[in-house]
This record gives C-alpha cells, structure tokens and sequence, in this order.
C-alpha cells in the first residue's frame, strides 16, 4: 500500500514559471547555473544555491542559508511565488522533441520510505542526506520533487490524460536548455480520491532518481517527530513526481578512469584475461547489446565481451548486471579500484552526453581510458530494489529530470 496525497503547492506566478524554475540544482551543468543565477533575479537557484553569491568558498549553513531565506521571503512577498489555497495534484509534462513525459507531482509517505514500501536501488551517503536535511529544517520545504516511478496503471493514465485533453495548461513554457513544460492543476474532488485510491492498491513505489533527497527528507521527518508526532503533520511528506515504468528513459553510465601506467603499459593483457577483446577502429565503441563493453584508450577502440567461463560463474540479477561486471571484472581486478564512491582515479558520464565527450577526454589526456556500457533497464532496477539490493554507484540516468522551484512543498 503506498499514500500519496495531494497538497498545496508554492509556485510561481503564471508568468513567470519559465523565470522562476530551473534545471535541477543537483544535475544541471555548473555553466548552465551560473548562468542562470547571476543574469536572472527571480530564479530559485537564488534560493537553493545562495553559495554561489561568494565564488571560491565552501558552503556555508550559517553564512549561506539567510541569503537564501531573504530571497524566498521576497518572492513570496512581491507575488512571485503564491500558495495553492486548496491541496491539489499537479500533472507535470515535460517534451524533448518528439518524446514525451508525463508525469504527477504528489505528496508521498515518509513511512512509506522507512518501512519499505518505496524502495530504493542506490546507497547513499549521510553527510550529504544530513547536509539535505538541514536545508529543509531552515528553509520549511523542498521545491525539487523525488522522482518515482511505479507499474503502469490504466485509472491514472486516464485521468492525466483527460486533465491534458481538456484543459488549459497552467504553465506552458519552454525553458533554455529547448524543452517544453507544462503543468495542469487537478482539484477535483473525485478525481484526488480516485488517484489516492490508485496508488493505495499499489505494493511498492521505485525510487528513479533522488535518494539523497527522498533520505534527506527522512532524516528531517524523524527530527522533527520529537517536537510532533502527529502523523498527518507536514514533515511527515515529501514531494515527488510520480511517472510510471513505460514512460521513463534509462540512460547508460560509462566510465573514466586516469591511470596512465597501467593502460600504457600492460591494458590489453590484463583485459584478456577476463574479455573477448575486438579491434573496432579508433572511435569509442557505443554497445548495442547488454554483456558487451567497449573500451578507448590511445586512440584505439575495442568491443569486449566477458569470456564465458567467467559469465558462467555470474548467480543472481545484482552479478548479472552490466554494471556490475564492469565494476568486478574491469575496477576492482585490473585497476584495483575497491570503492568507486571514493576512488579519486575514476569519474562518470551518462549516456545523455554522448559518446564524443568520451573520446575528447581521452584524448586530451583527461583520462586515461574510457569504458562504455549498455544501459540497465528499469526491471533490472525493479528487481534489484525488490530484492533489497544495493546497485553500484552511477549505474542509471534516468530522465525525465524535474524542474526545481516548479511546484514547491512547504512543511508549515
């Protein structure tokens, strides 16, 4: 059973979503920000990275979050930022060219995080999730919403579906980075009960993209649970976007790792231990099939796939995973890379960038060698979630990504 509730939501004026709104803080590019924050007064980036008002320095709870505060105090002063008056839900579409995603912005359970009915497939790190916890204890609310996913459900399609045929959109915009958004309002009351009711009947809901978040908005809930324990309090919630399996886009993740000595010296002899290794020309080798692997490095591409003796040692779906031969059979035996979290030699880039960024890289000597993958699928990430499974760091990108400061959830 999972509760998802409507609430009322602080957003921004019509006029002014496209302004207000911005690409999510914690995945945008850090140009794009900049950009965004010091050529744009009423972006919530003002309120959300208030750190970037003093470049260089580290952030800075106590020095930082009043900035921040101000100008969340002004925008809600000035008219920029309103408040629902009636909880509602929020049907949220975002196009990338001809692709489209649907998607509804909810209030889900804490509870349903703490004992397991959203699950998880990521660890996460608790200084970064108690860092998210602080900023929603100072700020009263989080404007950028977990996104979740969950099985196909006919009731629901039907009623986003109806709200988009029939209605106007409350915002339609298109943002800087060529997307366009929308966003309609549902507040029919049956409509909210047939919704509710929908997801009750649901076993589990998939975290796709915001562990830190969703972890961050727990840690904040069981502070705040000493002061109130009433179980309908504000803190008790957290904001999502909810969008079901089909309508999700998994990219890969590939990696880069900068060890110079090992790859000039002995990389195909140690690869050939574990891979059947295939010349394939001097671009980086895109995998068109899952268990094969491409890898780059001196200007060389090669497709390798892992030596049946070793895949058939692989037992059960977390060994199975592309992700995980890479990170067994490629980090940890070649490069001795035990903890990919922490392992300064090895960095990550999603599939969405292409792989041109890859070969630049190698290239220039950034990094030593790249390693491309095929992406997961969302049932590999059902699977390992419902079998209380951890996934290896930057496995998925999954898209869509929310637009932070677009509908915010206040816990006063």
């Amino acid at each position: 059973m999972a509760t998802i509730k409507p609430f009322k939501g602080l957003r921004p004026a019509k006029e002014l979503a496209g302004q207000v709104s911005a690409q999510p803080y914690d995945s945008s590019h850090p140009e794009i920000s900049h950009n965004e924050f010091y050529n744009n007064p009423n972006s919530y980036l003002h309120v959300v990275k208030p750190y970037m008002n003093f470049p260089g320095e580290k952030k800075n709870p106590e020095k930082h979050f009043p900035i921040g505060l101000e100008y969340l105090n002004a925008f809600k002063e000035k008219g920029i930022l309103k408040k629902d008056a009636q909880a509602s839900f929020y049907i949220y579409r975002v196009i990338h060219g001809s692709k489209a995603f649907t998607g509804l912005i909810a209030a889900a359970s804490v509870d349903d995080y703490l004992n397991n009915n959203i699950l998880k497939h990521e660890n996460t790190l608790t200084e970064k999730q108690n860092e998210l916890a602080e900023h929603i204890s100072f700020f009263k609310g989080l404007g950028n919403p977990v996104l979740l996913t969950y099985p196909d459900n006919q009731v629901i399609d039907e009623i986003l579906e109806k709200y988009i045929l029939r209605h106007k959109p409350e915002y339609n915009f298109i943002s800087i980075d060529q997307l366009k958004h929308n966003l309609w309002v549902v507040t029919e009351g049956e409509d909210l009960l047939a919704i509710e009711r929908a997801f009750n009947a649901m076993t589990y809901l998939y975290i796709a993209d915001g562990h830190h978040r969703t972890a961050g908005c727990a840690a904040f809930s069981v502070q705040e649970r000493s002061k109130n324990s009433d179980g309908d309090a504000f803190h008790n919630f957290f904001p999502v976007c909810l969008i079901p399996f089909s309508k999700l886009h998994i990219y890969e993740y590939h990696r880069l790792i900068k060890d110079e000595v090992l790859v000039n010296s002995n990389i195909l002899r140690e690869l050939k231990k574990y891979f059947e290794v295939i010349p394939s020309g001097n671009l980086p080798v895109q995998p068109l099939n899952k268990k094969e692997f491409g890898v780059y490095f001196n200007k060389h591409a090669y497709l390798i796939k892992l030596k049946p003796e070793f895949e058939q040692k692989l037992n059960g779906i977390l060994e199975n995973l592309d992700v995980n031969i890479v990170e067994e059979y490629i980090l940890k035996r070649i490069f001795g890379i035990i903890d990919s979290k922490t392992d300064k030699r090895l960095s990550f880039l999603d599939g969405s960038k292409g792989i041109l960024n890859l070969k630049n890289s190698v290239d220039k000597e950034e990094s030593s060698i790249a390693i491309t993958l095929y992406p997961s699928t969302i049932d590999e990430v059902k699977k390992v979630a419902e079998a209380g499974l951890i996934m290896p760091p930057k496995s998925t990108w999954i898209e869509p990504k929310i637009r932070t400061g677009l509908v915010i959830y206040e816990t006063i």
